[in-house]
């Protein structure tokens, strides 16, 4: 049997590949222990913790409840669920080799051994505690859960610093152009002088009319 790591994970596998676990997920005391196809998870993982030589308790990692006989059975048949640790002996184990890698996990109080109720093959069945007869159903095989190894994340490689960009020599003011003489105003045009009105010419006299002529006067015949 390979040595089993104190304070180090584990799942408690049955022969058929199926894994002790907490039902449904449950992390209160008093949640009921099954097997259950290997997922892997949290509730499916357990702590392996020697509290003295060779005596283990056996710790949830979802909860981090034990593993503990109820009601601190010692008879055939007393079923199994996890519970606050108060360092009982129902909640304690020792670990024997089984052969073919298996092992047998004997609690402490009562010295029988941890048994599937009924030898059921589905997933759902219960676990128990029973006298230990070496049967199928009470060999376990410890395999250690590794945590998957991270990545170790890749430093981004350094940038090479980018050449300081010259800066574009000033460009020179251009010259002021010279301000473009003023125009000369054109001198202001004498007015020319009034023209003068020519005097008024004098009106000729009237000319005088001619007298009238007398008429001439007719001789009168003398009579004879």
């Amino acid at each position: 049997m390979k040595k089993i790591v104190s304070n180090s994970y584990y799942s408690i596998a049955a022969k058929d590949g199926r894994v002790l676990e907490v039902a449904a997920l449950r992390t209160d005391s008093g949640a009921p222990v099954q097997l259950w196809e290997d997922a892997k998870g949290d509730s499916q993982t357990w702590l392996f913790v020697e509290v003295a030589e060779g005596i283990y308790k056996i710790e949830n990692k979802l909860s981090g409840k034990v593993l503990d006989v109820i009601d601190a059975g010692t008879e055939n048949g007393s079923w199994l669920h996890v519970w606050d640790y108060i360092g009982k002996d129902n909640q304690l184990w020792t670990i024997e080799a089984a052969g073919r890698g298996t092992v047998k996990l004997r609690s402490k109080m009562s010295g029988k051994v941890l048994d599937i109720v009924d030898m059921n093959p589905e997933n759902g069945a219960h676990v128990q505690i029973w006298e230990d007869v070496n049967g199928a159903n009470q060999e376990w095989k410890l395999v250690e859960a590794k945590a998957p190894k991270k990545a170790a994340a890749k430093k981004p490689a350094a940038r090479k610093a980018e050449p300081a960009k010259k800066a574009a020599p000033a460009k020179k003011a251009e010259p002021a152009k010279k301000a473009e003489p003023a125009v000369k105003a054109e001198p202001v045009k004498k007015a020319e002088p009034a023209v003068k009105a020519e005097p008024a010419k004098k009106a000729e006299p009237a000319v005088k009319a001619e007298p009238a002529k007398k008429a001439a006067g007719k001789r009168a015949k003398k009579s004879k």
